[in-house]
C-alpha cells in the first residue's frame, strides 16, 4: 500500500510541475501549444484515476478552444492545482469544482 501511496506522490509531482510549466507561460504560449500541455496533463491524471483533474483539463481545454485563447485561463489553473491535491476522486468532486469556476465567472 505504502507504494502505491509514493507512486500517486510522483504522479501529483509530475502534474504539479506541468502545471506550474503552464502557469508560468500561459499569456506567451500560443494556444496550440497551451492546450497541448492542459491535454497531456489530462491524459496523466486519466490513466490513475484523477477525476477532478480529468474534467477541470476538459474544460479549460474546451473553454479555450471556444474563445480563441481568451478564457479566464488563471481560474481554471487554480482550480487545477486544487484537483491535483484532492484526496476526493470522484465526480461529485469535479462538479464542485467547475461549479466553483462558474460562479467565479458569474454565470
Amino acid at each position: 500500500m505504502q507504494a502505491a501511496n509514493e507512486a500517486m506522490l510522483l504522479v501529483r509531482a509530475d502534474l504539479c510541475e506541468r502545471l506550474e510549466f503552464l502557469q508560468s507561460r500561459a499569456s506567451r504560449l500560443s494556444t496550440r501549444d497551451f492546450t497541448d500541455g492542459v491535454d497531456a496533463i489530462r491524459t496523466i491524471a486519466a490513466a490513475y484515476g484523477l477525476i477532478p483533474v480529468v474534467r477541470l483539463a476538459e474544460a479549460l481545454e474546451r473553454a479555450v478552444c471556444e474563445s480563441g485563447g481568451r478564457c479566464a485561463k488563471s481560474l481554471y489553473l487554480g482550480r487545477l492545482q486544487d484537483a491535483i491535491g484532492c484526496e476526493q476522486l470522484d465526480e461529485q468532486a469535479s462538479q464542485a469544482m467547475l461549479a466553483s469556476i462558474s460562479v467565479r465567472m458569474g454565470g
